[in-house]
């Protein structure tokens, strides 16, 4: 089994192997170093084998880190990226991906009427005509692009993985949720859903595919962990880099969006744990959180996060396993 295992795992032969998933959220920058971190920890430790996960869900940096994985990057080549403080590990972090989309004043503004308007329309999510192709062009959305150092193929190849990873979207001109995948109705590369999913509205250019506009998967939900139910998941484990495990003390802005956070993943947590599955949750400490910092997105703090969560994700490591345990119990007593 591919899950935070209790002693004594994996079950004799004659019982059938379970269905496992892993659900990665959002949570920019910083949330690709959480990622990181705790994956490294969980697999290290032996509670988790990538290779044995039935389905990846991935939204925003976790549909990086999802596709990252599925290709055959490993969690511990993801930490020691992560921790790499040379000029290579920036490279290979994609520190330099993104560079300012304008290039004076004027395009500046006009960027940000642009940036405005799909972000608003990302959030009141009800359908609306498209912006004509004239206005598009004169207000392009996003005020950062992919900058000319930027090297997709070295990060991420094209073509999807065999096994199952979906990754999230958002159409801003129906407001509907899109699930990118391999053969999927949409048909996008890997490397363009990933873009798709971490498009984080008004700040990067949305991802146009087939007459769509797609933004950031976390408009939607910060892990779509919602799109198990009804799926008959025996185990799941989620990463939730925006979360907070605890009430407690940390900056304003962040506890506001860290609490909402949390609530509407521990509801869908409910509803799976209802339904049969094990769940396990990893979500960062105020400690962790202060350490993230307001601004997700910003450059610097990799090393000190992928650390933090590394070291956090193995002092919960006994916890999870009984919480898991227990679960599992009263699973089979009812």
């Amino acid at each position: 089994m591919t899950f935070l295992r209790p002693l004594g795992y994996p079950p004799p032969p004659s019982i059938r192997k379970p269905r496992t998933a892993l659900v990665l959220g959002a949570g920019g920058r910083a949330g690709l170093a959480h990622h990181a971190g705790a994956l490294h920890a969980l697999t290290a430790s032996g509670a988790l084998v990538i290779d044995e996960i039935d389905v990846v869900i991935g939204t925003s940096a976790g549909a990086i880190v999802g596709a990252q994985l599925r290709t055959g990057v490993s969690p511990q080549h993801l930490y020691e990226i992560a921790i790499d403080r040379s000029k290579a590990g920036e490279r290979n972090r994609g520190d330099d991906f993104f560079a300012p989309a304008w290039d004076s004043a004027f395009s500046l503004a006009q960027r940000s009427v642009g940036s405005a308007w799909v972000l608003g329309r990302s959030l009141l999510r009800f359908p609306l005509p498209p912006m004509p192709r004239a206005l598009r062009s004169m207000f392009p959305g996003g005020l950062m692009q992919l900058s000319r150092f930027a090297d997709l193929d070295a990060h991420l190849p094209r073509q999807w993985p065999n096994r199952h990873l979906w990754l999230v979207a958002i159409d801003i001109h129906t407001g509907r949720r899109v699930v990118l995948r391999k053969d999927g109705p949409i048909g996008a590369n890997l490397q363009q859903a990933a873009l798709a999913s971490a498009a984080v509205p008004g700040i990067y250019q949305p991802i146009r595919l087939q007459g769509r506009t797609l933004v950031d998967g976390g408009v939607h939900s910060n892990t779509n962990l919602d799109l198990l139910f009804g799926k008959k998941i025996d185990h799941v484990t989620v990463i939730a880099p925006l979360g907070l495990s605890a009430p407690s003390l940390v900056p304003p802005p962040l506890f506001a969006i860290r609490q909402f956070v949390h609530t509407n993943l521990t509801r869908m947590v409910a509803q799976l744990r209802a339904e049969g599955s094990t769940v396990a949750v990893l979500e960062p400490s105020a400690d962790l959180s202060r350490i993230q910092g307001v601004n997700t997105l910003a450059i610097g703090t990799s090393r000190q996060i992928a650390e933090a969560a590394y070291a956090e994700t193995i002092d919960r490591l006994s916890d999870l396993v009984r919480d898991t345990e227990t679960q599992e119990h009263r699973s089979s007593v009812a």
